[in-house]
């Protein structure tokens, strides 16, 4: 081995120690730059979660109205202003006040722009995000029906419309279970919260 560092010189082995050491801390820099990507990933995910959360309130509150209100006569619509909302208001039967409130759109640009990322870069958000990913898209079946079936085109789905508030509020419990698995794994914490935008 002495003969070996006799040989080379003094300043090829500063030049192998000044790479080894740059490559310690380049690798150094690149694990803390994936730290930060994750937990930015885990931040972005549990915050379109929250606003999920306030869609799945906002729905279920409208189908307990329906399946609550129908046994009276009241009639239900849903209105589609210019601003691009999408309103439902109830006609008691015995006044013609009419009360309501928004139906909340889903949310999963996140998760679709992130889905990649999240399978290479965390392998345990990963396996949260797949079911919560499917649940976003039964979450949006459950609202897009819910708008067919207060005001079908075919006559024949109102008679549906009893059926489909109780699919409706299963779905939404599973969907909501799966959203607070992945709410939990991004934050450590119970899904409780909710988001309006």
């Amino acid at each position: 081995m002495e003969s070996l560092l006799a040989l080379l010189p003094a300043t090829v082995i500063a030049a192998v120690f000044l790479f080894i050491l740059k490559e310690l801390f380049e690798g150094a820099r690149r694990y803390r730059g994936e730290q930060r990507k994750k937990q930015a990933l885990r931040t972005l995910l549990a915050r379109e979660c929250e606003l999920n959360n306030w869609t799945i309130k906002c729905i279920r509150s409208i189908v307990e109205t329906i399946r609550d209100e129908s046994e009276d006569g009241a009639q239900f619509e849903f209105i589609f202003p210019k601003s691009g909302k999408v309103l439902f208001r109830v006609k008691h039967s015995d006044s013609d006040y009419k009360s309501g409130s928004n139906l909340a759109e889903t949310h999963r640009e996140v998760m679709d722009k992130n889905l990649l990322e999240v399978a290479t870069l965390d392998k345990s958000l990963y396996a949260a995000l797949q079911p919560a990913y499917d649940a976003v898209a039964e979450l949006e079946h459950v609202r897009q029906s819910l708008i067919y079936y207060v005001a079908p085109e075919d006559d024949q789905d109102k008679i549906h419309l009893g059926g489909f508030t109780h699919y409706a509020l299963s779905e939404l419990e599973d969907v909501s279970k799966k959203l607070a698995c992945l709410y939990k794994e991004c934050t450590g914490k119970d899904l409780e919260k909710h988001r309006l935008r």
